[in-house]
């Protein structure tokens, strides 16, 4: 089939009137295009502004005292001695129950001892020679006085061989450090109730207690020398240190000796005779058993009655007179009610901006919004916590002269974490995020809306929406922030 041409066409002329209009067509539409795309922009100006990066949180101001009393047994409350906002001291009583047989029990563990103590005394008497037997029981304290000191050097010496060359002991070693502690913070014990009451009861248990004491220290000793002596250990000592540990032995091993002898001076002295040590053995057991009764007693009678275990304020009170009260059912609340923090929850986005001394700017719900008040971050949690599914660190912050409030009120916290001042800023939406570059569209010419993109470096990311510009871009600029 053969095409017809039309007639127009056949001249050349007309040809290349047709192709130059066609360019026309497509030059103005390029033109046209490109000039109204940016039609619907927004614009705004680089200029120079004081940025701030904070914060925020909602929180609760909480007291640093903040107790649920409760009593230690079941009764029924026989007395309340507070009421809600009555001020108390450390040991003040609260809130007790029914004592009457836990008294009548204390009494009769007290007749206990007194039979037990007088029996003692009643065997004692005309077969003793007072004078002998108290300067036996002096002899005794003063053994008892050198026993405690060396003991304390060889701890002094053991606890800076430890400090000077180790981290911390290790196993057989570290477990004889700690009992080498346990014993003499019991021998001082003993000695101390000794050397203030003078009674011979007293000298005789802390007799046995330097016995016990000059024991353990000495065999504690013998495991840290001989764990110098291990293959992880014998090249990291000096000789000098492990013979300073074998002096402290023989100086434990020589009071110890000193303590049996003037032990025996006394038992001596009481019966005239060893074959009596049997009787005389009894007879302190018996007394023993009597003070552990007093003793349990006492702490039965303890176990009624709440007592502020620091100074602060009743801030409510649960128990009533008459009322049956169970063990460990909460009594009072006892809050310091003068010395409060703010508390709340930041997320894991914020929290690495935090750190311990940050000012913060505290607002309170129930002051109003205009009432402003200064504070700092005095902790950071490091654990976290998961609530619906967000990660959240709990963080502390101080409250300096904030008057009329109250633990429980809501605190609105705002964090300041950077600042910068006259510095290049733009908001944020301007920024274009491309190649891992950031890029800002800068005006060329306002009429005709024409613009190119500049590569920038930012800094801050401050509130209001703005970004700090660090490079690429000059004041009075005119960008683009936002193109439909």
């Amino acid at each position: 089939m053969k095409i017809k041409v039309p007639k127009f066409l056949k001249r050349k002329r007309n040809i290349w009137i047709i192709a130059i209009l066609v360019v026309i067509v497509l030059v103005g539409f390029w033109f046209f295009t490109r000039s109204k795309a940016p039609g619907n922009i927004q614009t705004d100006t680089v200029l120079r502004q004081n940025l701030e990066e904070t914060v925020l949180a909602t929180g609760q101001v909480i007291s640093i005292t903040d107790l649920d009393l409760s009593f230690q047994a079941s009764g029924t409350v026989s007395r309340v001695y507070v009421k809600e906002g009555d001020h108390v001291s450390a040991g003040q009583t609260l809130v007790s129950l029914d004592q009457s047989i836990a008294l009548a029990n204390l009494t009769s563990a007290k007749g206990s001892l007194a039979q037990a103590q007088a029996s003692y005394d009643k065997y004692l008497t005309g077969v003793t020679n007072e004078v002998s037997l108290n300067s036996a029981y002096q002899n005794g304290l003063n053994a008892v006085s050198d026993a405690y000191l060396k003991s304390d050097n060889a701890l002094s010496a053991a606890t800076a061989l430890q400090n000077t060359y180790f981290v911390g002991f290790d196993g057989d070693a570290r477990q004889a450090k700690i009992q080498i502690e346990s014993s003499i913070a019991s021998l001082k014990i003993a000695f101390d109730k000794a050397r203030i009451s003078g009674i011979r009861i007293d000298i005789d248990s802390a007799v046995s207690a330097a016995l016990y004491s000059l024991n353990t220290v000495s065999d504690g000793l013998k495991v840290i020398r001989e764990t110098l002596d291990e293959p992880f250990y014998y090249g990291r000592i000096p000789d000098a240190e492990k013979t300073a540990i074998d002096t402290q032995r023989t100086y434990i091993n020589t009071a110890l000796t000193n303590v049996i002898a003037y032990q025996q001076a006394i038992y001596a002295a009481k019966t005239g005779s060893i074959q009596s040590q049997a009787d005389i053995d009894l007879a302190l057991a018996q007394i023993l058993s009597a003070q552990g009764q007093v003793d349990s007693a006492n702490a039965t009678l303890n176990n009624l009655v709440v007592r502020a275990p620091s100074s602060g304020t009743i801030t409510e009170v649960d128990a009533k007179v008459g009322e049956f009260a169970s063990a460990t059912t909460r009594a009072v609340v006892l809050q310091d009610v003068d010395s409060l923090y703010a508390q709340a929850n930041v997320s894991e986005a914020n929290i690495a901006s935090l750190v311990v001394g940050q000012d913060v700017d505290y607002t309170f719900d129930a002051l109003g919004p205009d009432e402003h008040f200064n504070g700092k971050i005095l902790n950071i949690n490091p654990a976290s916590t998961v609530n619906s599914g967000v990660v959240n660190y709990q963080i502390k912050g101080s409250l300096e002269d904030v008057p009329d409030i109250k633990p429980g009120m809501t605190a609105n916290m705002t964090i300041l974490v950077a600042k910068k001042d006259n510095t290049l800023a733009v908001p944020s939406t301007a920024v274009i995020n491309k190649n891992n570059k950031k890029y800002v569209r800068v005006i060329d010419d306002l009429k005709n809306l024409t613009y190119h993109e500049v590569e920038i470096k930012s800094g801050l990311q401050a509130d209001g929406g703005l970004i700090e510009i660090l490079s690429g871009l000059r004041e009075g600029q005119t960008i683009i922030t936002y193109m439909k």
